[in-house]
């Protein structure tokens, strides 16, 4: 007979395991529909979402004598582009289920749903390498103010299509640190606004700066030399061509694993850039972690 006090460690066998809580591993949202110009397509219009636009034309001076032969000819360019489909697909057994933590398994719809929201927001931040230049501080500096008031002044006053849109400009937290640094700083060589704008930077919040809206995305990527491209664009800058609503099915293997459900997510959607070059630009610059 086995004498001495009695622990857990004695009857480890015995306890129960259970799952007390279940989370999912934090993910960014993303920003495209906040910033973006989203397009519907209804049934029954075909592949491509299409857009005019007609060219600007010239009115002249007349007198009371002109007569005037000079007709101005309407023309235009089109805008297209193809939604395309993504999908993800689990199968989870019904033994699954039966054994599994309910506060586990509860979650692997929105596990999904994250995995889905991630690519298409990733399919946004890939356009911004296309994006205008002459607003980045370039590859190993960091961003300033004045990179973002130039992109936005660019956007709205530039001579050859102004934009009168909200303005927006997306960046990973790591460029946004460089900001907060020099609106803490005080100064620099570009005048920081008091109010809304100086003191949210310094709140660590993305407000506003230079009349753009400020968002963080942590969906951007991080090159090898520690830097990231962002953007300064317009909302009518991009077109989010939304084929249909993401779509959520269920079906059911009756012969795998003793029976199956098998989930799916479908969607179909593209990003397109409007007015290349005019209304949206890249910013390139450092985007090392922080350490103070």
């Amino acid at each position: 007979m086995a004498s001495g006090e009695t622990t857990t460690g004695g009857l480890a066998a015995a306890l129960p395991s259970i799952i007390g809580s279940a989370r999912l591993v934090h993910e960014f949202t993303g920003t495209w529909m906040r910033t973006t110009d989203v397009q519907r397509q209804g049934q029954g219009e075909g592949l491509n979402w299409q857009e005019y636009s007609l060219d600007q034309k010239t009115a002249q001076a007349i007198s009371e004598t002109t007569e005037n032969n000079n007709n101005a000819q309407i023309s235009g360019s089109l805008l297209q582009t193809e939604p395309t489909m993504t999908q993800i697909i689990m199968k989870i057994t019904d033994r699954t289920f039966r054994k599994l933590a309910k506060i586990v398994s509860g979650q692997f719809g929105a596990l999904a749903g994250n995995a889905m929201a991630r690519l298409k927001d990733e399919d946004y931040l890939a356009l911004f390498s296309g994006f205008g230049t002459g607003t980045s501080p370039g590859a190993g500096n960091p961003l300033s103010f004045g990179h973002i008031a130039a992109a936005k002044q660019n956007i709205t006053s530039n001579v050859t299509e102004p934009s009168n849109a909200q303005v927006f400009t997306v960046l990973h937290g790591f460029q946004i640190k460089d900001i907060q640094d020099e609106v803490n700083a005080g100064v620099g060589t570009y005048t920081i606004p008091e109010g809304l704008t100086a003191e949210t930077f310094k709140q660590g919040f993305s407000g506003s700066v230079a009349g753009s809206n400020l968002f963080e995305d942590g969906n951007i990527t991080i090159d090898s030399g520690a830097d990231a491209i962002g953007a300064t664009h317009s909302r009518e800058a991009v077109v989010a061509a939304i084929g249909m609503e993401i779509k959520k099915e269920t079906d059911r293997d009756l012969r795998f694993g003793g029976g199956a459900d098998v989930v799916s997510l479908v969607d179909e959607y593209s990003f397109v850039e409007r007015s290349s070059g005019n209304w949206a630009l890249q910013h390139v610059s450092d985007a090392t972690a922080p350490t103070s």
